[in-house]
């Protein structure tokens, strides 16, 4: 059942609101420092590709784009768990993409988006159970390497999963716009349900850029805790909130203004597409700087003119995290800095977050983040930072210390 057309029923709201927009220089910023910034697993045990993180039952679970898939350590560091092979056989994961607790303390679940399929395992790998869901789609597989977006998200909820689908193929970032986020039961009796239809319902949508344009906004959503989930119209700039039942949801207009897309931030991205497509073959830096300065030289028409508000999302009881695009820390934009929007009402509804460099948070609580720190070789720790104050208050945290480091064996 398809909840509503957003473009009918609140291009009205979207106008009043947006007269009231603030600047964005208004925020009042909070700024988590080194000293908040713990490592868990160690160093001489480096992770590649984390695709979900899981804090479930004393254990801190980490899913990896490669053999083994998943990964236990303990609150010491220790590693207490790794498994999972590659295979079409029973227990065995093709392109693990989700991560989400057991039916007991004991299993883990991994959302198999090549299997469509979603594994229960226990603690030591041995395989428990499997259901299938839905396939998202024909979605290439080094998406990520492209565009942000995230096609592969998904997000457990009391008897439901939520996830994306995709009727054509996705392999670049206009094809993100052409998806349907839907909630697929449990219940096998019970059809999955159209929460939003990102190119019919989202206002901005007509004004996107559209293919072959690249670092152009795209839909970005998750789940929250309480079972709502959190749609970001890039264009428009306004969230949406989607409660568990059908019904219109709440527009919430954003007062972030984009900023202008430079030409280092185009050079970034080429030549980190370049490097992706030679990955294998000997190039002197120089010579790809070259190629990159003469393939951007014909494709400036690719690029908007202004970078997306916001390139990743998260949600949390108490507010909604949307990560600022900053070219300079990744060619994609992931940065430090996040703009959070408060579900609890108009008072002090904006602000700031900027985490320590080179901590990529996966989930974020109201207490503290958990995510990794990837290093220059793209080698990856997991890591927490714990939220000395709550961005929900504003207050500054201390920015200058050092890592606190749990284990280093």
């Amino acid at each position: 059942m398809i909840r509503l057309a957003l473009r009918t029923t609140l291009v009205l709201a979207l106008g009043i609101s947006a007269c009231s927009r603030d600047g964005p220089d208004q925020l009042p910023s909070t700024e988590f420092g080194e000293q908040t910034l713990t490592l868990v697993s160690p160093a001489n045990d480096a992770l590649w590709e984390v695709r979900d993180i899981l804090e479930h039952s004393g254990t801190l679970w980490a899913l990896t784009g490669s053999a083994p898939f998943v990964h236990g350590f303990a609150p010491s560091g220790a590693r207490v768990a790794a498994f999972g092979v590659s295979g079409e056989g029973p227990g065995e994961l093709r392109f693990p993409y989700g991560l989400w607790p057991g039916e007991s303390d004991a299993t883990v679940t991994v959302w198999d988006a090549g299997q469509a399929a979603a594994l229960t395992l226990s603690s030591t790998g041995r395989f428990v159970s499997s259901r299938s869901i839905a396939e998202p789609g024909v979605i290439r597989a080094d998406i990520r390497t492209v565009t942000f977006g995230d096609p592969f998200r998904v997000f457990k909820e009391a008897g439901a999963v939520v996830l994306g689908r995709y009727d054509a193929v996705v392999s670049g970032a206009d094809d993100l716009w052409r998806g349907r986020l839907v909630r697929a039961f449990e219940d096998e009796a019970a059809a999955d349900e159209v929460i939003i239809d990102f190119t019919r319902d989202l206002p901005g949508a007509d004004s996107r850029p559209g293919a072959p344009a690249v670092l152009v906004p795209v839909p970005l959503w998750d789940g929250c805790p309480d079972g709502q989930v959190a749609v970001l119209d890039p264009i428009a700039r306004t969230l949406y909130m989607f409660g568990p039942e059908p019904g219109s949801p709440n527009a919430i207009a954003l007062p972030f203004e984009a900023a202008e897309l430079g030409r280092d931030d185009r050079l970034r991205y080429m030549k980190h597409q370049l490097a992706a497509e030679l990955r294998g073959q000997d190039m002197p830096v120089s010579e790809l700087d070259q190629l990159a300065e003469s393939v951007l030289a014909g494709a400036e028409q690719m690029f908007p003119r202004y970078a997306p508000i916001g390139v990743d999302l998260r949600c949390t009881s108490d507010r909604v995290w949307i990560q600022e695009f900053d070219g300079a820390s990744h060619p994609l934009g992931y940065g430090p800095r996040w703009r959070t929007v408060s579900r609890q009402g108009p008072a002090s509804r904006f602000a700031q977050v900027a985490f320590p460099p080179g901590f990529t948070p996966h989930r974020i609580t109201e207490s503290r983040a958990l995510g990794v720190v990837t290093d220059s070789v793209s080698l990856q720790r997991l890591a927490t930072v714990e939220f000395v104050a709550n961005p929900s208050t504003h207050a500054e945290a201390p920015s200058t210390s050092n890592a606190k480091v749990v284990s280093d064996q």
